[in-house]
């Protein structure tokens, strides 16, 4: 892998038939396309194709010629997946080009033929930018052909580019638009040639760039109660009643302005963008081991993203380990470091509950008997002295329904309800996982875990960028 810094990675996949005439010449015009296609576009080119006999092996050795990493597909073990060569030489030729793959992976459900085919053809599909086929343009015969995976391509709307198996001819382009020359997001972010040197930056970036809409709201809310107060102190206890209503306009201006100041802040696609892609960098490094290389767990829920994802997996694949390795650093640095910040986030949001609403009902509880006081002493012509008069029966009824308000209002302001109960459930869910994870005696069980606990963190991030509008991409 280059230490260029991290940019778009184009996967080109291919499939094509097993007989070949012409490999010579098929091999040539296989070459041209991957050059046009290295032109089409900035960044970083990469194959994807199994490794059966014919034009699968054409492929991936235009590739190491021309100098594009590659990934392999199988659909079989290593041991199965031998039975169907006839000839010796081309299994040799498959196994000296699977050593230099990038990675190779095995198409998941354990099937037969030919559906393990279908399944490894998918595998293909599902995480390529444009496909390639040396196809000799006959329907499909069955399930797993060359002319299925045609079909398919461009049923999703893909750039496909077909090479016709009988005479080699190479046909234009379609669906060209499906590739940019320049990825402007890519262009957008900073130069680290090493994935944990960007998710750093842009942690970074998301932590010093996060707006304060909801302390603008705050702010709004809590002067003007604070206005109600000072008005209240002001009359109650005749520091300047004549003053009152103008103290009290000049504070709730400024409150006024507060909401559209923190508006300003609110969506900030900047750093939106720095806080999704940092949080899904993190769930990358700590996950990869688990997931197959190409197909992170993040990108189920983050389709937009995708791209994203695979160039930054990418370049994670020499850094993979055994799942058994990786299993103590992700207990350690992923599910317990998430684990103890939901339950001290969750913790601390439930004590604010606490206290936020058991102000609300000394306030109301307390402004509802002195009001009742006050009637009472008016109706009944009942005589108190001046001073508790002021404080006890004019003072404090004003006062403390705007205490109460401002304690309702904050509640929801900074969700502190549901925080408290989202918080300390997905502590919970995931403090289980951790034991499902230690339990683990496989690859399989473990990913699955794994899968399910990223899924989980995942959701809430989908939420939250859910709820601040369409992103700029």
């Amino acid at each position: 892998m280059s230490e260029k810094p991290v940019n778009r990675v184009w996967v080109l996949g291919f499939a094509g038939h097993r007989r070949v005439p012409d490999r010579t010449a098929a091999k040539a015009a296989v070459m041209d396309c991957l050059r046009e296609f290295k032109a089409s576009a900035d960044g970083e080119w990469v194959g994807r194709s199994s490794a059966a006999a014919g034009a699968d092996l054409i492929f991936l050795e235009a590739c190491r010629e021309l100098g594009m990493a590659y990934s392999v597909v199988l659909p079989f073990p290593e041991e199965r997946f031998r039975e169907d060569f006839d000839d010796a030489a081309e299994w040799q030729r498959a196994v000296d080009l699977m050593k230099s793959a990038s990675s190779i992976e095995l198409a998941p459900g354990n099937e037969v033929a030919p559906e393990a085919y279908h399944l490894a053809a998918r595998e293909i599909l599902d995480v390529s930018d444009a496909l390639l086929f040396l196809w000799d343009q006959q329907p499909a015969r069955g399930i797993g052909g060359t002319a299925e995976s045609v079909t398919e391509a461009r049923e999703r709307g893909m750039p496909v580019r077909i090479i016709d198996a009988g005479n080699l001819a190479i046909a234009p382009l379609e669906r060209e638009d499906g590739i940019s020359q320049k990825d402007e997001f890519f262009s957008r972010l900073p130069g680290f040639a090493s994935v944990s040197l960007l998710f750093e930056e842009l942690d970074r970036r998301a932590l010093h760039g996060a707006p304060r809409s909801r302390w603008f709201a705050a702010g709004s809310i809590s002067l003007n109660q604070v206005a109600t107060v000072i008005s209240g102190v002001l009359i109650a206890f005749k520091l300047g009643e004549n003053a009152a209503p103008v103290v009290k306009f000049l504070i709730v201006t400024v409150a006024a302005f507060l909401p559209w100041i923190g508006a300003r802040f609110r969506i900030n696609d900047s750093w939106m963008e720095d806080r999704l892609h940092a949080e899904l960098l993190r769930s990358l490094l700590a996950s990869h081991s688990f997931a197959p290389p190409l197909r992170p767990f993040a990108a189920e829920l983050f389709e937009d993203d995708a791209s994203f994802l695979r160039s930054a997996a990418w370049r994670l694949i020499p850094r993979r380990k055994d799942w058994s390795a990786e299993r103590s650093s992700y207990l350690a640095e992923r599910l317990d470091g998430q684990i103890h910040y939901l339950e001290t986030k969750g913790d601390l949001a439930a004590r604010r509950l606490k206290t936020f609403w058991t102000i609300f009902r000394i306030a109301s509880s307390g402004a509802m008997v002195l009001g009742a006081i006050a009637i009472f002493a008016g109706v009944s012509g009942w005589q108190v002295g001046e001073r508790t008069n002021r404080i006890w029966l004019m003072f404090l009824p004003t006062i403390l329904p705007a205490v109460a308000a401002w304690c309702l209002a904050m509640i929801p302001l900074f969700e502190y309800k549901r925080r408290a109960k989202v918080y300390r459930h997905m502590a919970g869910q995931l403090a289980r996982k951790r034991t499902e994870l230690l339990e683990a005696k496989c690859r399989t069980t473990a990913a699955a875990v794994v899968a399910s606990c990223e899924r989980l963190l995942l959701t809430e991030l989908w939420e939250w960028t859910g709820t601040r509008g369409k992103r700029k991409r």
